[in-house]
């Protein structure tokens, strides 16, 4: 049996920690005397002089559950809502424009009752104008000419990634004029965490928006015209934060096995078949796309080798599992019916675009629809049109592919389900609220996004609350929301990701499960993981044989005999680092439980009645007395 401790004397992660020692008597009964004879040592040398030998650092005591969490961490305040504050400085209006051919606008700031007028445009391309003073009353904002970029009047603020926050704006108009408000990050990938598209006319109207920041770098509110020419007055900016528990579970079902969901990469070169048996397999980057499966105008030769390749696929997934759920991503057109021949993305000349002819989509739809009928009942109408990789189309041609795309397959089998485009975290927000607001919720009966994530998968959960919000604003919050691809990835934010991308032993352990409940404690259905082969040593599934699991692939499956079956109840975050997730499995409750901090040692509820601490390497141990316990970056299941 492996020591509970490392060498250097610390509690090995995820192991008991050992009893600590009480204070003594003595030093209990004259604290109140050292206390007054220490006033003058700083807090930290009065700590240290106060600790019993050979303690490290406190104990957390976690709260038994949400609401008490809650409560501890409020002191007393029950409202959902806090206020910037009265004493918080006025918001600053800026201009942010960008362009080769710079935009031209005017912008009037008064300022202690006297306006100051400016005009921008000509050779600058970004933030052409910097007022510096508030605003004593409305800002008029008048947009002349877009150039080639574009001008949006904004107001800076210091968001704090994972914070939700509801902010209001009144604006009118000098006449009837569309306008886009905003809450966007102002950095790569310059995405917006919510979005409102509004008529504006002279009379004023309040315009309410709602997001979850997804990064502590610099942001704003904005408000931008897509009306050339209109005057546009905009008054009283207020960003509220509001107070909830951002990880309260969306889900109250069990987690099925269509929740586990994989791509396979290298179906050919091998034949094998993962042991945690994915309810969901994801066709993409397999070679079966339009463009692979119908190469010539007008023929469809079947004995062709894209052919052979899906036949493949389908019965392979199906022999391995009669109940899986195949997903087949549709797309990618041949040259010969593109819009933009000429143009080449990753996969070739003219692939990402629209096709020339409606009619030759609707052909492709039903040819496949009706080859697999009954075999494969889940179509994702595209992959990433919002990332200009993919798609060099309109929304308004997209919803028409939808369109066509449930007309054919529905008649086929009415139990055909249809997948929105699978969208990524760039501009997936603003491009699935175009894509209801033109009404293409009418014609898919999931919402598909794709979400990677890098070592902090946590992170996630603002773009999935963000979705959500687009979501019920569109009234399609009922219809389910999967995630169609995602895995971990390198985020240059946090590691060099032009050398070898590497994340140690716990991580490589802990990170797919520590994104999998964010995912399904957000509300996120099925989650296909992109790829079982791989990309990157420390995140591929099997080794180089194509058989056996790597450490990455040994921890994900005992994470999804975690979870399948079990019931999320309850989920909260206690302080900044510690995350703890409630579950029922059948009759038996468990905890899930990992800190963003390694070595932080907490002391469980008795409440829970833990007795077992098992790990994803497989061991398991017994809790002791004292109930401590040594959290790191890799998971828990407290039994």
């Amino acid at each position: 049996m492996r020591s509970l401790y490392l060498e250097d004397g610390r509690p090995r992660p995820g192991r008991p920690a050992p009893p600590r020692p009480s204070v003594p008597a003595r030093w209990r009964s004259d604290t109140p005397a050292r206390l007054r004879a220490l006033m003058g040592a700083s807090a930290l040398g009065l700590a240290a002089l106060l600790a019993p030998a050979g303690a490290a650092h406190a104990v957390i005591d976690l709260p038994a559950d949400s609401s008490t969490a809650a409560a501890s961490e409020s002191q007393g305040g029950t409202g959902r809502m806090q206020a910037a504050g009265a004493s918080a400085p006025p918001l600053t209006p800026k201009v942010n424009a960008w362009g080769k051919q710079a935009p031209k606008y005017q912008i009037e700031v008064p300022r202690s009752g006297r306006p100051a007028a400016k005009e921008g445009g000509g050779a600058q391309a970004v933030q052409a104008d910097r007022p510096q003073a508030a605003a004593a009353g409305p800002v008029r904002f008048r947009l002349l000419d877009k150039g080639d970029g574009d001008a949006h009047l904004i107001y800076p603020y210091a968001f704090k990634a994972g914070t939700t926050y509801r902010a209001r704006v009144r604006i009118r108009s000098d006449r009837d004029a569309q306008v886009q408000a905003m809450l966007r990050r102002d950095e790569p990938p310059w995405d917006p965490f919510d979005i409102e598209t509004v008529r504006v006319t002279p009379k004023w109207q309040t315009v309410e928006l709602e997001g979850t920041a997804m990064s502590n770098g610099p942001a704003s509110l904005r408000v931008a015209s897509r009306t050339l020419g209109a005057d546009l007055w905009v008054d009283q900016v207020e960003i509220d934060e509001v107070r909830a528990n951002s990880l309260e579970p969306r889900l109250k079902q069990p987690i099925p096995d269509s929740f586990f969901g994989m791509h396979l990469m290298r179906l050919g070169i091998h034949t094998n078949w993962p042991s945690f048996n994915p309810g969901v397999i994801r066709l993409w980057d397999t070679r079966t796309n339009w463009k692979d499966l119908q190469p010539e105008e007008g023929r469809w030769d079947f004995s062709g080798p894209s052919w052979k390749r899906m036949d493949l696929y389908v019965n392979h997934t199906l022999k391995h599992n009669p109940q899986a759920k195949i997903i087949y991503t549709m797309g990618q057109v041949p040259r010969w019916t593109s819009t933009q021949p000429d143009w080449k993305n990753g996969y070739g000349l003219g692939h990402g675009a629209a096709p020339r002819d409606m009619e030759l989509w609707r052909d492709y739809v039903r040819t496949v629809g009706k080859r697999y009928a009954g075999r494969i009942r889940y179509w994702e109408i595209w992959n990433e049109p919002d990332y200009a990789a993919f798609y060099k189309g309109s929304v308004e041609d997209m919803v028409k592919m939808a369109r066509i795309a449930n007309e054919e397959l529905k008649a086929i089998d009415p139990q055909n389900v249809l997948l929105s485009p699978g969208l990524t975290t760039h501009q997936g927000v603003a491009w699935l609220d175009r894509f209801l607001a033109l009404g293409g919720g009418r014609y898919v009966d999931v919402i598909a996004f794709h979400w990677y994530y890098d070592r902090h998968p946590e992170s996630i959960a603002s773009s999935i609350q963000n979705v959500r919000r687009v979501m019920r604003k569109h009234r399609v919050e009922d219809k389910p929301l999967w995630n169609t691809e995602g895995s971990l990835t390198c985020n240059p934010k946090m590691d060099d990701c032009k050398q070898a991308f590497h994340v140690s032993e716990a991580e490589q352990r802990g990170v797919n499960l520590r994104a999998m409940l964010t995912m399904w404690g957000g509300g996120v259905q099925s989650f296909a993981y992109y790829h079982w082969e791989g990309r990157f040593p420390d995140e591929k599934m099997l080794q180089d044989d194509f058989r056996t699991p790597t450490l990455s692939g040994r921890a994900y499956a005992r994470a999804v005999d975690w979870l399948r079956g079990a019931r999320l109840v309850d989920a909260w975050r206690s302080g900044r680092d510690v995350y703890i997730y409630k579950l029922q499995r059948g009759d038996q409750p468990v905890v899930i439980a990992w800190s963003l901090t390694p070595d932080t040692e907490v002391r469980l509820p008795v409440e829970w009645g833990v007795r077992r601490v098992a790990r994803l390497d497989g061991s398991v141990d017994a809790l002791g007395e004292s109930r401590t316990l040594s959290l790191g970056l890799e998971p828990v299941m407290l039994q």
